[in-house]
């Protein structure tokens, strides 16, 4: 199973659901493009979880996802929550973190503490709240647990939609900073040519959406350049300019 996390989304309001389905789609595109068999793509309160037993790295290119980990999946019952649990310990100090999104079994800080007992009792192993060698990550959902003690960072940002679209002028090899910044606000982008650079990493994110190039600029058209605030110019039409606080 893949656990994956988001943190903006979740100050989206009213407005979550529509995210949280956009980064689903998003996540399902990134599984297909590079082959990985799955099951489903669920959503559960607060986190999204792929049905597959394979790996699959190029989800650190989605937009939106703040972390994603590797999981067990396990049935609602302490004792084979202990179980499990004991199977991630290696060795070295840890902990028990739990979080809940249903009020099943024992309160979180109870859970940690039974199952860390039960892990100290099979191998008498330290336990260290700060900076342990292994953290036991345990979450409690309405139907299942899942158990894992490795997060991979991601992205961050929200998902891309079709919603948000501009244009990337790539006039050199700050446009793709510059991309990379507006993909992570969730923008789809195609790309105008002003000077012949690779563009081709882009293509390492295009989870959502696809790039193309184009052959014009119309007046309308909202467009991203690669400005800093050593470097700024004027343009005809509306301009983002996503350098502008960074020092390149």
């Amino acid at each position: 199973m893949i656990i994956i996390h988001y943190k903006e989304i979740a100050l989206k309001g009213k407005n979550r659901i529509d995210f949280e389905r956009q980064l689903r789609r998003n996540v399902k595109d990134c599984l297909k493009r590079n082959k990985i068999n799955f099951e489903k793509v669920q959503r559960l309160r607060g986190r999204i979880v792929v049905d597959t037993e394979e790996k699959c790295p190029q989800l650190t290119k989605v937009s939106g996802i703040s972390s994603f980990s590797y999981a067990k999946k396990v049935e609602l019952n302490l004792e084979e929550i202990k179980k499990i649990a004991l199977e991630h310990y290696s060795k070295g100090t840890f902990c028990v973190r739990c979080k809940r999104s249903a009020k099943n079994l024992l309160k979180s800080p109870e859970m940690e503490r039974e199952v860390g007992a039960y892990i100290v009792e099979k191998t008498g192993a330290k336990v260290k709240l700060k900076d342990p060698d292994t953290t036991i990550q345990l979450e409690i959902t309405e139907r299942n647990a899942f158990i894992y003690t490795t997060k991979i960072p991601g992205m961050g940002g929200i998902p891309v939609s079709s919603q948000n679209y501009a244009i990337l002028l790539l006039q050199d090899k700050n446009s793709l900073e510059a991309a990379k910044l507006m993909i992570k606000r969730g923008t789809k982008l195609d790309i105008y040519k002003e000077k012949d650079v690779d563009w081709s990493i882009l293509r390492e994110y295009e989870y959502g959406f696809r790039i193309n190039e184009i052959e014009e600029i119309s007046q309308d058209s909202i467009v991203v350049v690669s400005d800093t605030i050593d470097t700024i110019k004027e343009y005809s039409y509306t301009v983002l300019r996503p350098l502008i606080g960074k020092n390149i």
